[in-house]
């Protein structure tokens, strides 16, 4: 279904087009990465974990405030050790990588969009995916799962080129980066590296009668290139704790996935609005994707549309794969959203047979997503006007952010007018690449506001100035995972275990009682006469005061994070 037409910016215009777009891209990728603060819980951990690595000089065993933590594999907090050492500990180095591995799988977009499509589709697949809300916003946070992304969508990608290859050098080397990007997916997420892209691929070829391509794949030795990354990793993990297993591979996959151990259950029907609103702008294009078959009959179709197959078995297995886990976090979708966008695009360009009904759906569809951007966009731009309290209770003016919701606002009425009266398609299509680029630009001027709440940055300058060798600084029914990452130094943690307690359980009685006590125990160094800083949010005050722990100066208070001491300064 090769396509040439309507690349970005027609014949003409095309090369200026294309620079002024990828120049855009990296300024909405990394122009402001470094602006809002590090958010609990997640941004902390995994800023800490390579902290900590750097730390020890040990980079097999991950910790966490100084306890064994192995619920992930390193690949992550290797890559974010690296930016550390080359750019400090800061909020830009702590996301450099989710930024540039979000801006490389632009580029397996494109190729994957491509073949599937014409180049057309590859350029609309890569200009799809950069402004969809969710890829945008994981791009832009210290967490684990952009990289998972890359490296799931560079396995998929190579085994579809290699697929379509017509042989020679160029299809064994798209092999052995099949074969690469899965022990990579391995290292970045677990097991999920090698049993989804099987599954993917085996359904596919199923769906395909495609059985042929399984004697040109080099099974030995892109196996053993597998095992030669994805495996070291493991063996030195488990010969250096004897409990890696049970953790990591019963706990961490097996139990996490089947039982609610990690207390994370939703409804299954929980990733259909995530996808749906995550896509936005573009969401609605995915109702006209049933005219991608051509209007064929069904086993004629499989044959015939088999790209369109491998696409719709790549999302449609994720999506239903972690419908039906017990544990369910927003971003575990998000490997689902390349093939999304190479499905839009090919919608987007017309490719299959679309009927008039299909047309009138996909319309609909994005009329109602331009609605969804408009009112968030008018939501922000109330919230910069001041006039939404639980954004910022002092009722200021945030300037950026007034400007950012009124253009979002403005970019969505022009893409659902664009659709309304059938514009070219290249018109439709930057209309709505617009308005999601502003949607996102206005949501992330948001983000320090947002984040005070939910970052314990606030309290770094008191404490820096403040803390003296002999003091001790814990929280309290609670673990500030972005205060360690601050202070380049552990914290003690009182009355609370929480995901450290596997950890916590294997340290010497004497260490565990000091470092991370009950509330008993936490009395006793409270009452010392030793100065304590503590940190604790709002709701646990009634727990210290039943805990006996009423003695306490309140030092500084944000939204939800309050910092207290036992002896003020002078006493």
């Amino acid at each position: 279904m090769p396509d040439e037409r309507e690349s970005p910016g027609g014949d003409g215009w095309a090369r200026p087009v294309r620079l002024i777009v990828g120049a855009l891209l990296l300024m909405l990728y990394f122009a402001a990465l470094g602006r809002p603060p590090l958010l609990e819980p997640d941004e902390g951990r995994y800023t800490e974990i390579p902290r900590e690595m750097l730390a020890r000089h040990d980079f097999v065993t991950p910790h966490l405030d100084g306890v064994l933590y192995f619920e992930k594999p390193p690949l992550y907090y290797w890559f974010n050790a690296l930016s550390i050492r080359l750019f400090g500990i800061n909020e830009f180095s702590s996301r450099f990588w989710s930024a540039a591995f979000g801006l490389l799988g632009l580029g397996l977009a494109y190729l994957l969009g491509r073949r599937c499509g014409g180049r057309a589709v590859g350029e609309w697949s890569a200009l799809t995916l950069a402004t969809s809300l969710l890829y945008l916003a994981l791009s832009h946070l210290a967490i684990i799962d952009m990289t998972l992304t890359f490296f799931f969508s560079l396995t998929m990608t190579c085994f579809w080129l290699a697929w379509e290859a017509t042989g020679g050098w160029k299809e064994r080397l798209l092999w052995y980066g099949m074969f690469l990007g899965a022990a990579l997916t391995v290292l970045s997420k677990g097991l999920m590296g090698i049993a989804l892209p099987g599954a993917i691929a085996f359904l596919t070829i199923l769906l395909t009668s495609g059985w042929a391509v399984l004697k040109r794949v080099p099974w030995v030795s892109g196996t053993l290139l597998f095992l030669a990354v994805a495996l070291p990793w493991h063996v030195l993990a488990q010969i250096r704790n004897p409990d890696f297993f049970s953790i990591y591979i019963v706990r961490e996959h097996f139990l996490r996935y089947l039982t609610p151990v990690s207390d994370r259950q939703e409804p299954f029907w929980f990733f259909l609005p995530v996808v749906a609103l995550g896509l936005l702008p573009w969401s609605g294009l995915l109702l006209g994707v049933p005219s991608l078959l051509g209007g064929l009959p069904l086993r004629r179709a499989l044959r015939e549309r088999r790209a369109v197959v491998f696409l719709v078995c790549w999302a449609g297995f994720l999506i239903l794969f972690f419908s039906a886990s017990q544990s369910k976090l927003i971003p575990y979708v998000l490997p689902a959203f390349p093939p999304l966008a190479v499905l839009a695009a090919m919608v987007l360009l017309g490719q299959g047979a679309p009927t008039l009904l299909w047309r009138r759906l996909e319309r609909a569809g994005i009329i109602l997503g331009c609605l969804l951007v408009l009112v968030l966009g008018a939501a922000l731009a109330a919230a910069g006007l001041g006039r939404v309290p639980a954004f910022d209770p002092s009722g200021r003016l945030h300037l950026l952010l007034l400007a950012l919701g009124i253009l979002t606002v403005l970019a969505s009425l022009l893409a659902g007018a664009a659709w309304l009266v059938n514009a070219s398609s290249t018109a439709r299509a930057y209309s709505l690449f617009i308005a999601g680029a502003l949607l996102f630009a206005a949501i992330w001027a948001a983000a320090p506001q947002i984040a005070v709440g939910r970052s314990s940055k606030a309290f770094v300058p008191y404490l820096q100035a403040h803390l003296r060798p002999g003091d001790r600084l814990f929280s309290f029914n609670y673990y500030p995972q972005t205060l360690p990452v601050y202070l380049h130094r552990l914290m003690d943690v009182a009355d609370f275990q929480g995901e450290l307690a596997f950890g916590i359980s294997k340290l010497p009685r004497q260490v565990r009682e000091d470092r991370f006590p009950d509330a008993a125990q936490f009395k006793k160094i409270w009452d010392s006469g030793q100065r304590v800083y503590l940190v604790t949010d709002h709701e646990s005050l009634p727990r210290m005061k039943a805990d006996g722990l009423d003695r306490a100066t309140v030092l500084e208070e944000q939204r939800t994070l309050l910092l207290l001491t036992n002896r003020p300064e002078g006493q």
